[in-house]
C-alpha cells in the first residue's frame, strides 16, 4: 500500500530520533533540512542554534586548551614544555689538572680614612707643544735608556712612606689564618637621574631606597689552581695595579675585587693606581671621595694626559722592579686565581713582553672559547616586555630554559635588537649533547661567518650580541664549578739564548703551564702584566694596544703572551655598548660580587631607577 508525502517524512523524522538518542556525536547526522525549519525552538537565535550543534568532545576540547594556556601564562619557563634534564656525569668532562676547591672568601677595605694630599698646582712644562716624556726628560747624569717615572700632579714632593694608624683595630681572621681587612669606611652614591641608558632590575624603590640581599649560608666553591698551600706573593717583588679610570659605575663592582687582592689583606697588589683619563667632573669627583676609605688606593692626576691618547699613562709605569698590571675601567670580574696565577707566569717565563689575563669578551679567546667549550647556548628573552618580579640575581639557571615552542631567531643572530630594556638571556639547552643548539646563537653565527676584516675587528668586535653570549656562558660556567673550559693553553717553552734578556733570577715556583701565543698579532690591552723596564725601554707609546700586542713585540724579538688560567670578564667595547646595556648584565655582575667577593659591610646598590615592567 503506497503512503503519502507526510507519512513518508514522519517515518524519517521517527528513524533520526531514534538513531539520535544512542550517538555522542552530530558530525554525521543527516536529518532533512525541512525538520529544522520545523521547529519553533530552531528560530529562536543564531546562538541556540550554534549552542545545539556543540558536542561532549567540543567542551573536552576547549576546556584542555584553557588549562595550557593558564599553566603556561602563570609561568613559562617552568612549564611541561621545559623539563630541565641536568647533565650527566657521562657528558660532563673532568679536569687533566689538579685543582683544589676553595670557598670565595670576602675581603673588605678598612674604615680609616687616610689624609690625601691637596692638588699641587700644575708643573710648568717646556715650550714645546709637544707634552713632555719621560726620554725627553733625562738628565745628563741618568743613563739613557733609563726614563724618569712621572708622578701624580697630586702627589707631596717628598711622599713617605704611608704609617698605620696608630690603634688600628684588630683585624677579623679568615679561613687558613689570614687577616681579613677592616669593615670599609661606607660610601655612599645617590641613585642617579633617570637615564635612558640604564636602569637596573632590582628592587629599588622611587626614592632609591634598597634592602641588600642577605648572603647565603653556604659559599660559592670554586676549584683553584694554586700550587699545594695556596698562593704566596714572591718576596722583593712589587705589583702595581693600574686602573685606567673614567666611568665610577663600573670601577663600584671592581672595587671588591681589587680589595681582595690588596697586599694588606694576604693579595698580591701593594698599591691600586686610578688613572684618571676623563674630564667629567661628576665622575673625578667621586674617584677623590671613594680612593679616601682605602689606604691602598691612589688618585692619580695625569694633566693633560687626562684628554690625550691612552699612551701617555705608560710614561708612570717605568720603575725597573716592579710588575705593573693595567686593568681596563670596565672589567667586571677578576677570577681569584688571575692576578696570583699572572705575576707567578711574569717571573717564571721572562721572555714574553707582556702576560695578558685570558679575556671574556675579546675577538681572539672567543673564538677559542667557542671550540673548546667555554661557550653556551644563550639567546635573548624572546618575550617583548618584562614578565617577572624584580629580583636581585647571578645565576642563569634562576631563569630557566628558553621557551621550547619558541621558534628561533629569524636571520642572522648577531644583529639580533634587545627586546626590551634590563632583558635576560635563556639557555637553549642544558644537554651537552645538543651541540646543535650552539649553530643556532650569535657565537654559532659568527663560527659559521667569521667576515672578511680582521679577527680583532670582525663579529666579535662589533656585535654586542656576542659579547652577551660569552658573559652569560661565564656566569653557567661559575655556577657550574668549570672554569676549567677555559683553561686551554699550553706550556711554551722560550730557551733563553740572549745574555742581555731580561731575566728573573732566583725563582723557582709555579707559573707559565697554560699559555697562548699570540704570535705577533694584536690582542686586547684590558689586564696585562708588564715589568716597568719593559716599558720605559718602549717609550714613547701612542696607540698602546697596537704596539704593546703586537709592534713592540715584534721589534724586541719578544712574543705578547695570555694566559688562559688567569680568567677576567670585560663588558663591553664602545661598538658594543648600546646593546649589551639594555640586558641585565651589569647586575648581574654585581649580584656575583656582593654575594661572593664584597664584605657585608661594602655590599655594591644600584645607581639607577627601576626599569620598566619590573
Amino acid at each position: 500500500m503506497g503512503t503519502t508525502p507526510d507519512e513518508e517524512s514522519a517515518r524519517h523524522l521517527l528513524e533520526h530520533q531514534e538513531r539520535s538518542s544512542n550517538s555522542m556525536s552530530d558530525e554525521n547526522d543527516s536529518r532533512p533540512v525541512h525538520s529544522y525549519w520545523s521547529s519553533w525552538e530552531k528560530r529562536s537565535s543564531a546562538f541556540t542554534a550554534l549552542n545545539r550543534r556543540l558536542t561532549r568532545k567540543h567542551y573536552f576540547i576547549g576546556l584542555a586548551l584553557l588549562l595550557v594556556i593558564t599553566v603556561f601564562l602563570a609561568n613559562p619557563y617552568y612549564s611541561f614544555l621545559n623539563t630541565h634534564r641536568p647533565e650527566s656525569p657521562s657528558e660532563s668532562s673532568e679536569s687533566q689538572q689538579h685543582v683544589v676547591s676553595v670557598t670565595l672568601l670576602p675581603v673588605s677595605s678598612t674604615e680609616i680614612a687616610i689624609e690625601t694630599a691637596k692638588p699641587a698646582k700644575p708643573v710648568e712644562t717646556a715650550k714645546p707643544e709637544k707634552p713632555t716624556t719621560p726620554a725627553d726628560s733625562k738628565s745628563e747624569e741618568k743613563p739613557k735608556d733609563k726614563p724618569e717615572q712621572k708622578k701624580p700632579a697630586d702627589e707631596p714632593k717628598e711622599k713617605a712612606e704611608k704609617k698605620p694608624p696608630e690603634n688600628p683595630p684588630p683585624p677579623a681572621e679568615k679561613a687558613g689564618g689570614e687577616a681579613a681587612a677592616p669593615s670599609p669606611k661606607k660610601q655612599q652614591h645617590g641613585m642617579e637621574p633617570a637615564n635612558p641608558d640604564y636602569c637596573t632590575t632590582w628592587p629599588i624603590d622611587a626614592e632609591g631606597k634598597y634592602a641588600p640581599k642577605p648572603k647565603p649560608a653556604q659559599p660559592l666553591q670554586l676549584d683553584s689552581v694554586a700550587p699545594e698551600g695556596g698562593w704566596k706573593k714572591p718576596a722583593g717583588v712589587k705589583v702595581i695595579a693600574m686602573v685606567f679610570y673614567g666611568r665610577r659605575r663600573n670601577v663600584d663592582i671592581l672595587d671588591c675585587y681589587l680589595r681582595q687582592n690588596l697586599a694588606a689583606y694576604g693579595g698580591y697588589l701593594d698599591e691600586v693606581w686610578f688613572m684618571v683619563h676623563t674630564p667629567k667632573k661628576d665622575d673625578v669627583d667621586w674617584l677623590r671621595g671613594f680612593v679616601e676609605g682605602e689606604p691602598g688606593y691612589r688618585f692619580m692626576d695625569l694633566g693633560r694626559c687626562t684628554t690625550e691618547g691612552y699612551g701617555c699613562i705608560w710614561e708612570y709605569a717605568v720603575e725597573d722592579d716592579t710588575i705593573y698590571i693595567k686593568i681596563d675601567d670596565d672589567i667586571l670580574y677578576i677570577h681569584h686565581d688571575t692576578i696570583p696565577q699572572l705575576i707567578h707566569t711574569r717571573l717564571a717565563q721572562p721572555h714574553p713582553y707582556a702576560i695578558s689575563a685570558q679575556l671574556v669578551n675579546s675577538p681572539v679567546t672567543g673564538w677559542q672559547q667557542f671550540h673548546y667549550g667555554a661557550i653556551h647556548p644563550f639567546l635573548p628573552d624572546p618575550k617583548a616586555r618584562p614578565y617577572r618580579a624584580a629580583a636581585e640575581t647571578w645565576r642563569p639557571s634562576e631563569m630557566g630554559l628558553y621557551p621550547a615552542a619558541t621558534r628561533p631567531l629569524e636571520g642572522n643572530p648577531l644583529d639580533v635588537k634587545p627586546p626590551y630594556r634590563g632583558h635576560p638571556w635563556l639557555l637553549l639547552s642544558e644537554s651537552a649533547r645538543d651541540t646543535v643548539a650552539l649553530t643556532r646563537t650569535p657565537m654559532g653565527a659568527w663560527n659559521h661567518d667569521p667576515g672578511s676584516a680582521a679577527i680583532g675587528f670582525g663579529p666579535g668586535w662589533t656585535s654586542w650580541a656576542a659579547a652577551a653570549q660569552q658573559l652569560y656562558s661565564l656566569l653557567y660556567n661559575l655556577e657550574q664549578n668549570k672554569m676549567d673550559r677555559y683553561h686551554f693553553g699550553r706550556a711554551l717553552n722560550y730557551e733563553n739564548d740572549n745574555d742581555n734578556e731580561t731575566t728573573t733570577e732566583g725563582y723557582s715556583g709555579p707559573g707559565g703551564e697554560q699559555l697562548y701565543d699570540m704570535q705577533y698579532e694584536r690582542y686586547n690591552l684590558n689586564f696585562v702584566a708588564v715589568w716597568g723596564r719593559d716599558v720605559a725601554v718602549a717609550l714613547p707609546i701612542k696607540d698602546d694596544e697596537l704596539e704593546m700586542t703586537s709592534e713592540i713585540p715584534r721589534r724586541l724579538g719578544r712574543p705578547f703572551v695570555i694566559d688562559t688560567r688567569a680568567v677576567v670578564a670585560h663588558y663591553a667595547f664602545f661598538t658594543q655598548r648600546e646593546g649589551i646595556s639594555k640586558t641585565d648584565l651589569l647586575d648581574r655582575w654585581r649580584a656575583f660580587a656582593n654575594e661572593n667577593v664584597c664584605s657585608a659591610a661594602n655590599q655594591k646598590r644600584p645607581w639607577d631607577t627601576r626599569c620598566e615592567g619590573f
